[in-house]
């Protein structure tokens, strides 16, 4: 066998959940073309790894790049810790669908003026995504905060029949376009009005494909436990798969383990339920989580010119 390259001697964890072992790994157009013992094997180089541990690219099953990628897509702060694949459009935030870009750039992360929004579906973004040629592979979700901006906007209210089938179309159309899930961020503003009945709606159009339903949960604070609640109800109702995003609740550590423990319980009546945690005990937002979501409307201007009343 003529490889492009072996990488020698490393202790490989596969990421099947297996003990490490030693070999070697042989490497052919880019891809895996061996392991084991390859010292005969030619190759046109070498990499030692001996003392080292040799992976598969880890997965970001919870980043916000969706916008930071057009602007610079080498992402460094991914690719240098091993990241391979981002999963982004979470906590109802992304950059597709888009009806009003003014509108829109509110539930965008990173959103910077030098870099216009010239594509509204998620194929558009997608595609303007590929055109960037991002040094990690992306996963994108539909983000909620979008559906809501291109249907309700900024009041203060659960949409009514005709938003909801609109955004049913939205994320359907989403998802067929490439799309693999669904994201809601119920603390925030924009989106903190929509009832479980309308997320249920939209988590069954995810169900139909066999997508995945990520939630930034309703309230992470004295009602954080009834919040995760009411993520595991939702899916369930749905029969969708499910996210918890970063679990940790503020109330500490005795929240957490009660927040978990809900989990563990609908994995074991079956249901498809997972979750992630950030490395803070308390957490990071947006500072605007704690207003209501009148106070955002006309945007950043409007928003001073009350807090100065």
């Amino acid at each position: 066998m003529s490889l492009d390259c072996v990488i020698v001697g490393g202790s490989i964890l596969d990421g099947s959940g297996a003990p490490a072992y030693s070999a070697d790994i042989g490497v052919l157009d880019g891809r895996v073309a061996a392991i084991g013992d390859l010292e005969d094997a030619s190759r046109s180089s070498s990499v030692d790894a001996r003392s080292l541990t040799v992976a598969p690219g880890f997965i970001d099953i919870h980043s916000h790049s969706d916008f930071t990628l057009l602007v610079d897509p080498r992402a460094v702060s991914s690719i240098s810790q091993g990241v391979t694949l981002e999963v982004v459009g979470n906590c109802g935030y992304g950059c597709a669908p888009i009806a009003d870009p003014e509108l829109a750039r509110e539930a965008i992360y990173g959103f910077r003026d030098d870099l216009p929004i010239g594509w509204r579906s998620v194929e558009g973004y997608l595609d303007r995504l590929a055109s960037s040629r991002p040094a990690v592979n992306v996963i994108a979700l539909v983000p909620n905060g979008q559906l809501r901006l291109a249907t309700v906007g900024h009041e203060p209210r659960a949409a009514n029949e005709a938003e909801r089938a609109r955004m049913r179309r939205l994320l359907r159309e989403g998802l067929e376009q490439g799309a693999s899930g669904f994201s809601t961020g119920l603390e925030y503003a924009s989106e903190a009005d929509a009832t479980e009945e309308e997320i249920v709606e939209l988590c069954r159009e995810v169900a139909r494909v066999d997508g995945l339903y990520a939630t930034h949960t309703r309230d992470r604070d004295s009602g954080a436990v009834a919040a995760v609640a009411e993520a595991v109800h939702t899916a369930e109702e749905a029969g969708v798969r499910l996210q918890v995003s970063h679990i940790t609740p503020r109330g500490g550590w005795s929240d957490a383990e009660r927040a978990i423990n809900l989990v563990d319980a609908a994995r074991e009546r079956g249901l498809d339920v997972a979750f992630d945690m950030h490395t803070r005990f308390f957490g990071t937002t947006y500072l605007k989580a704690v207003l209501p979501s009148w106070a955002l409307a006309g945007g950043r201007d409007a928003l001073a010119g009350r807090l100065r009343d």
